[in-house]
């Protein structure tokens, strides 16, 4: 029993290093885009956005899956002392990964300008051009990880990923400013053609390419210090049969593919909703209150410029694929985490066949999910316009992202419940199962946002609800196979009832702290830290209170003894 509890103990705290990371790493992001937002404008950021969105696509079929591949195969490999044949796949998945990035860099790179002008943004393919080098190094930096996670090490994960981020921060606001700078005076002075918007676009995605190229300077230095302990274990290896290589590709290759469907499938809605929502509202048309906000302009639709429809739209889907989905993802980071670390455990636990285990995991794993998630979507629900103001003050229509966020942060829920119960059946190999839910909540989410914006006034607003229902589904298809394939029935008030209403008094004292602060000291920057820090002091109460986690759960996370001991001394825990 304690063998199974430190296992289980142990992909929790590596979930919560990974997790920190993430989010750390996220609001770095959050961080960085202000500036960069203030320097490429609503127009530079919609053409960084959809060159993301491309960018993103090519990154899931190329290289996204092979962490995830490779730490299920070293994993499984590992959990039975075959470490020759773990060393073979690390061997045999970078060169396999390699293959995938260099194609994938060829499609990108010579395919840029296709992918912009399908997607009606033109100006876009000078930085699709940028990040299409980042995919060639983004495939062998996967498998590295992937290694490391199959061993239930999520650190060195974590570390590469801000490594990663604080380069790109550095980099790409530097490289932007330079870049949209040169091009403007290059326009002014009549020696130039580039668009400052776009230049400044690519600068900023320069970044991407250049903090992937630093972390992966720093995995493969883990792994040269990692040799020596390779060496060893192999040394001890009494398999007889190492696999050949053949069978180590087609085991790659048939897990790779179904992650690569149903993770394309999953993220690919944003892509669509940029092409349909451009597409349709240049027929359709926006509103008069919308152009005048964003532009000051008092001509009808009907009298503009293509270009100038085109740039107006642009801005407007660009506050969606930018700030928008920037903020929600910040939480949704902490399921992503949990999940990289639950995968390995999980397949490990099944190589080992103990169902108890597995059972044990997912229920941790989801309850976990569920006790951030839900405090993160009433959080910036309750505080999206101090929250927007704050990060996002040269917006072009701040109250609209706002409101965006408001209707749009139950996503956060869903979302995290979703990308967990993906990683559950992905871990249990019922890989082709998350395809097929994938599929069936993609063509119900373009059917009804296609609808939407044709037999609607709600404009971007239509995007939002798609993507909620997208998600919804998703969560919906997700749990009835868990129970089919597990016998498994998730435990309801203290993973989904109690935590709701705990984030709820939160969200009430959180909102009536920022609104008094701000009375009185008219900061809405103070008025948001003060906001959050009661946020998190009385959601951490209601959790106690309420009994919804235990002495042994806190324990599982890091620092969590000394945050039982500060419990104790306040009689919140016994």
């Amino acid at each position: 029993m304690a063998e199974t509890q430190s296992k289980k103990n142990n992909f929790m705290v590596q979930g919560a290093i990974l997790g920190a990371a993430s989010i750390l790493v996220r609001l770095i992001g959050l961080v960085y885009r202000v500036p960069l937002n203030n320097i490429l404008g609503a127009e530079g950021i919609a053409y960084y956005g959809v060159a993301f969105d491309v960018y993103s696509i090519l990154l899931l079929l190329s290289s996204y899956s092979m962490p995830l591949a490779v730490s299920k195969m070293v994993s499984a490999r590992s959990a039975l002392g075959q470490y020759k044949n773990v060393k073979r796949v690390l061997i045999h998945a970078i060169l396999f990964s390699l293959a995938l990035g260099l194609t994938a860099f060829a499609i990108t790179f010579f395919g840029a300008e296709w992918f912009a002008k399908v997607l009606n943004y033109p100006q876009s393919a000078v930085a699709l051009r940028v990040l299409s080098f980042g995919l060639v190094i983004l495939s062998v930096l996967g498998v590295l990880r992937g290694y490391f996670q199959g061993f239930g090490n999520m650190v060195p994960t974590a570390v590469s990923n801000i490594i990663e981020q604080i380069i790109n921060a550095i980099v790409s606001i530097v490289a932007a400013s330079i870049l949209f700078n040169s091009a403007l005076s290059a326009a002014n002075a009549g020696t130039g053609s580039a668009s400052p918007a776009s230049m400044g676009a690519a600068g900023g995605t320069l970044g991407t390419v250049l903090g992937a190229l630093a972390a992966l300077a720093f995995m493969i230095m883990l792994v040269v210090l990692s040799r020596k302990r390779m060496n060893r274990q192999a040394a001890k290896d009494k398999t007889e049969t190492n696999e050949s290589t053949g069978a180590i590709l087609k085991v790659l290759v048939l897990t790779i593919l179904p992650v690569i469907l149903s993770t394309t499938i999953y993220n690919v809605s944003s892509l669509l909703d940029t092409g349909i929502f451009g597409n349709l509202m240049m027929s359709a048309g926006l509103d008069q209150n919308t152009i005048t906000a964003m532009n000051g302009m008092t001509q009808p639709w009907s009298a503009l410029t293509t270009e100038i429809k085109q740039q107006l739209i642009a801005i407007l889907t660009g506050m969606y694929t930018g700030n928008y989905r920037l903020l929600i993802n910040v939480p949704v980071a902490l399921s992503s985490a949990l999940a990289s670390s639950l995968i390995p455990s999980v397949v490990s636990s099944m190589a080992q066949k103990s169902r108890g285990q597995v059972i044990r995991k997912v229920e941790s794993a989801i309850k976990l999910t569920m006790l951030v998630a839900f405090p993160c979507a009433v959080g910036l629900g309750v505080l999206a316009k101090p929250i927007v103001t704050l990060l996002f003050s040269s917006c072009a229509d701040a109250d609209k992202v706002a409101l965006m966020l408001m209707i749009g942060c139950v996503s956060v829920v869903l979302y995290s419940l979703s990308t967990i119960t993906n990683s559950i059946l992905q871990g249990i190999d019922k890989m082709r199962v998350p395809v097929i839910h994938a599929a069936i909540a993609l063509v119900v989410h373009i059917a009804f946002l296609a609808a939407m914006i044709m037999l609607t006034p709600f404009n971007i607003f239509c995007v939002v609800v798609a993507d909620v229902l997208f998600a919804l589904l998703m969560c919906i298809l997700n749990h009835r196979s868990i129970k089919k394939y597990l016998n498994y029935k998730q435990e309801l008030k203290k993973t989904f009832i109690l935590p709701l209403i705990s984030s709820v008094v939160m969200g009430a004292f959180a909102l009536a702290v920022q609104k008094l602060v701000y009375r009185f000291a008219h900061s809405n920057v103070l008025s948001v830290i003060c906001a959050l820090i009661i946020a998190v002091i009385v959601y951490a109460v209601m959790l106690l209170l309420l009994k919804i986690i235990d002495q042994e759960e806190l324990e599982m996370v890091p620092m969590g003894g000394k945050i039982a001991k500060i419990a104790r001394k306040f009689h919140l825990l016994r």
